[in-house]
């Protein structure tokens, strides 16, 4: 009886250390594929942020360089922006506002003159 319980937690054993190598060849796996993609969208103009569900600010660490801080607040929603030209599509799309930056004819000239 002792035998029989004895091998199988040996069998337990091998099978939770197969398990743990299993998981780390993935692991090692899908940080190559997330290494590759992040390569992949940064020459599209996306980048790969790590995420795991906490604010970076709580942690300590500074928000990326390259986002500028979102100051624009949609006058019918509460989106943010940090660019005029977003905020105009997002009015135009969503909201269906035209914005009044239309460019009109110069005044005081005139035409010329045919010879």
């Amino acid at each position: 009886m002792a035998d029989k319980l004895l091998s199988t937690l040996r069998k337990f054993a091998a099978e939770k250390n197969g398990l743990r190598e299993q998981e780390q060849r993935l692991a090692a796996v899908e940080r190559r594929l997330i290494a590759t993609v992040g390569r992949l969208l940064t020459g599209v103009g996306y980048r790969v942020v790590p995420h795991d569900g906490h604010d970076a600010r709580a942690r300590g660490r500074a928000l990326p360089r390259r986002l500028a801080p979102k100051r624009l607040t949609c006058p019918k929603c509460d989106r943010r922006f940090a660019h005029p030209l977003p905020m105009a599509r997002h009015l135009s799309a969503t909201h269906g506002i035209k914005s009044g930056a239309k460019k009109t004819a110069a005044k005081g000239k005139r035409p010329r003159a045919s010879a």
